[in-house]
């Protein structure tokens, strides 16, 4: 029996120390396979060239660099989930509900990200 890859999952975020921080958890998971990328740019030239399970962004990733990785999925990847991790007063644009874009409020309880993913691609978590 051959095993499967694991998922890819691809970050837009900024390096910086809050970032890394935000994503440390995730960052251990050998479960999963991490991309991060910078820039919108980056992240949909990802999304042409990698079967990507799940795009996370960070909270200083603006809503138009977010809206342009959502077009780019729809044209590329249709279905792919989006989890965006915001400020606690941020606004976010009403086509996301639309698309299904998961919100997740700043601050995050350790291991709530790394809980996020498990629901959002079906996995089981190990106890």
């Amino acid at each position: 029996m051959t095993s499967r890859p694991p998922p890819s999952v691809l970050v837009l975020a900024r390096p910086g120390p809050e970032s890394d921080d935000l994503f440390a958890d995730l960052s251990q998971r050998e479960d999963v396979c991490l991309l991060r990328v910078a820039t919108a740019a980056a992240a949909n030239v990802a999304i042409g060239e990698i079967a990507v399970a799940l795009v996370i962004s960070c909270p200083q990733i603006p809503p138009s660099a977010i809206d342009s990785v959502l077009a780019q999925l729809d044209e590329l990847r249709p279905g792919t989930p989006v989890l965006a991790i915001r400020t606690r007063q941020a606004q976010e644009p009403a086509a996301w509900a639309e698309r299904g874009v998961a919100v997740l409020r700043l601050p995050l309880l350790a291991g709530v990200l790394s809980r996020a993913v498990d629901v959002v691609l079906g996995m089981t978590g190990k106890l």
